[in-house]
């Protein structure tokens, strides 16, 4: 099972490159539900909750076809998603805020192994995805900026980071933004 820094005392040292990579993960799998922003066409975002499926470096969600966020997403890939902030058991809350790009899945086998997933983890995990419509796209982001809120020991840590193939985690100067 992956080390957070919630088993660690406040005075712990800042996670390395692969403690900050379990963390991600573990962030990742232990929610189901982010907010996805899109660019609308007048520049002004559009941010909505979807639930997601994380399999590798993929998250994945459905949208309706003829919703504004399928447009946008069609129209500019960039997406902002934020996830997380639950209480956890000590009250510490921690979450991820990503820049990513997002596309449409549209190999069918690919589109069934997701579809697998989603059904061998439905019963166990609150992945419960309602798109307003029958007319569904399933949509693929693959984060590539990640901000990690850590408040499970004091002072809240923030840690920005770029997420490249198989999870490899760079360390990014706090001053970069994204």
């Amino acid at each position: 099972m992956p080390t957070t820094r919630q088993e660690h005392p406040a005075s712990a040292a800042p996670l390395d490159e692969a403690g900050l990579r379990d963390l991600i993960l573990e962030i990742l799998d232990e929610n189901h539900v982010m907010c996805v922003a899109t660019v609308r066409s007048d520049g002004w975002p559009h941010a909505t909750l979807v639930n997601y499926l994380r399999l590798g470096r993929a998250l994945y969600f459905v949208v309706a076809r003829d919703s504004q966020k399928f447009e946008n997403i069609t129209r500019d890939s960039r997406v902002s998603i934020a996830l997380g902030g639950g209480l956890l058991a000590n009250g510490a809350v921690r979450g991820l805020s990503m820049a990513a790009r997002a596309t449409e899945v549209s190999d069918p086998a690919h589109i069934q192994e997701i579809n697998q997933e989603i059904f061998r983890i439905s019963r166990t995990a609150g992945f419960r995805p309602h798109p307003s419509s029958v007319l569904i796209a399933v949509m693929e982001a693959r984060p590539s900026l990640i901000s990690v809120i850590d408040y499970t020991a004091p002072p809240g840590q923030r840690e920005l980071v770029r997420a490249v193939e198989d999870w490899r985690i760079e360390r990014l100067p706090p001053e970069t933004s994204h």
